[in-house]
């Protein structure tokens, strides 16, 4: 806690920030990258690669390494009829424990 003047100002520190999934991917790329060099690699004379160039370089190569499987399931799987149905299962058992409720309160009353 940290005093100034008559307001006092709480000072937190904030958590870790976790890492992305494409930051991992990143990260599990450029691992590859320098096990697979040479450990005495010859100096070159070129220029030193950007960072820029570096992550377009490894999003070419997360693009290829991502194998397009059907089982991979994403929050919106983009199919609207399985959606209409889950909404519609939703819905009639929702209808159903409502109109329960109204049963045994009407019952019970």
């Amino acid at each position: 806690m940290i005093l100034k003047g008559r307001s006092v100002i709480v000072n937190y520190k904030m958590g870790k920030k976790r890492k992305t999934k494409q930051q991992k991917i990143i990260l599990q790329l450029k691992r590859r990258l320098n096990q697979n060099r040479p450990i005495s690699a010859p100096i070159s004379t070129e220029l030193p690669i950007s960072q820029e160039e570096v992550f377009s370089q490894s999003q070419a190569q997360v693009q290829e390494a991502r194998p397009s499987k059907i089982s991979d399931v994403s929050s919106y799987s983009g199919n609207l009829k399985l959606i209409k149905k889950d909404l519609l299962k939703t819905l009639l058992l929702t209808l159903a424990v409502i109109s329960f409720e109204v049963v045994l309160y009407l019952k019970l009353r």
